[in-house]
């Protein structure tokens, strides 16, 4: 098996409030496999070049090929990928926020699916032609900014963009209430929660818990640190809420979890 991958993490203040990183995966002779992923907490926009691949959501028991570009939105529950052959990814990886800012489309759409990126804006089937048939990993990042700009450019999302980035994502929000958080942004819990599930597509109750559990997950991944260190430092009261509420989003505990885990969070190869 030969594998290649690339990243690319934006510089950009504007960009960075919205775009995590850049990234393509290359995978050359694989046998059949499995592989898991977790709720990330992150939305992608993905141009599939590969053979073949099978998306499976086992909880809402929908099972199809993967199409040549998808969004893959906000996941409250594992899905599967099964593989063979060739892989050939490139992906955007963005906060929830992006979403709104690039499509101004309804958040909550996305969540818990794969939508094909056709149907959600007509421009994504022309870039991935345009990505296609460019070899430089460089060259497709400067096609995928220059789009992305031309995006933003046209968003009447974009004036709020940076104070919608500081209310939710500037601040350490692992062991506070949602009455602690809306005094804190001097807010009332109406404001709060409407902001909140129009650019989160979740209301701040789970904005908040979704918050703790993806705190955890990267978290096991730090060999130095107990379980029950981990469920304290992640916000939560007591090792059985940690293990209960870990559960309720991956199916595992966390011991199971990093027994199974790779060097890539949230990702579990079979």
């Amino acid at each position: 098996m030969i594998n290649t991958a690339d990243i690319y993490f934006p510089f950009d203040e504007m960009e960075t409030h919205f775009i995590k990183s850049i990234w393509r995966l290359q995978e050359y002779h694989i046998h059949e496999r499995t592989e898991t992923i977790l709720p990330k907490g992150t939305v992608e926009i993905i141009f599939n070049f590969s053979d073949n691949i099978t998306y499976f959501n086992p909880t809402l028991d929908i099972k199809t090929t993967l199409p040549y570009c998808f969004i893959n939105g906000i996941n409250y529950k594992p899905f599967n990928l099964i593989k063979n052959g060739q892989q050939y990814f490139l992906g955007i990886q963005l906060n929830t926020i992006g979403l709104k800012v690039l499509f101004d489309t309804p958040v909550h759409e996305f969540n818990n699916t794969i939508l094909e990126g056709s149907q959600v804006c007509q421009s994504l089937e022309a870039l991935s032609h345009q990505l296609y048939y460019k070899i430089s990993f460089n060259e497709q990042v400067q096609i995928i900014n220059n789009w992305i700009n031309q995006r933003i450019s046209h968003s009447h999302c974009l004036k709020t963009l940076s104070q919608i980035h500081n209310l939710f994502y500037a601040q350490n929000l692992n062991d506070i209430t949602v009455k602690k958080f809306c005094n804190e942004v001097y807010l009332s819990d109406r404001q709060v929660r409407r902001l909140s599930t129009e650019w989160l597509g979740m209301n701040t109750e789970n904005f908040l818990r979704y918050n703790k559990y993806l705190s955890s997950l990267n978290l096991l991944h730090n060999e130095e640190l107990s379980l029950t260190q981990i469920g304290l430092e992640a916000g939560y009261y007591d090792q059985s809420h940690f293990i209960r509420e870990f559960k309720s989003f991956t199916d595992l505990t966390p011991k199971e979890y990093q027994a199974l885990n790779s060097n890539l969070p949230g990702h579990i190869f079979w």
